[in-house]
């Protein structure tokens, strides 16, 4: 009898069936966040050379998934930014924005078939919006 193996899953397979798994986990943003009525992300990228990735903004409301990992927008790139930690911190503490600047861990095809880091950098601007207290009946 001969055995055949199976060939192995590309690590970019993984990384996205990992990333897919973490999304489901994560829950809605209404159930981990019930006060946010919506939720904008502004993604600007900053390129070390040549053009720059086009701009992208993300609208999430209550269904949404609450996990905010955005793939590089390089093809040849295996990274992404993941944004939960910042958005997720943001919406505990109930604050209406946040601003900064990180870079792509991933790597990309350089000279000679060799990996070398990415590079890109992404700026953010994440912004909440939450539900207005209702106001409180006065006791007569």
């Amino acid at each position: 009898m001969r055995l055949v193996s199976r060939p192995s899953r590309s690590v970019l397979e993984q990384r996205r069936e990992q990333s897919r798994r973490k999304r489901v986990a994560a829950g809605t943003i209404g159930n981990a966040f019930p006060a946010v009525e919506q939720l904008q992300m502004e993604l600007s990228f900053l390129p070390t050379e040549g053009l720059a990735p086009v701009r992208q903004l993300h609208a999430m409301y209550p269904p949404a998934p609450a996990y905010f990992e955005f793939a590089c927008p390089y093809g040849d790139c295996d990274g992404s930014f993941d944004l939960t930690p910042i958005a997720s911190d943001m919406m505990s503490e109930s604050a209406s924005h946040a601003v900064g600047t990180i870079e792509c861990p991933g790597s990309r095809a350089g000279p000679g078939l060799t990996r070398q880091p990415c590079g890109l950098r992404l700026r953010y601007r994440i912004a909440a919006q939450y539900e207005k207290p209702k106001p409180r009946r006065r006791r007569s």
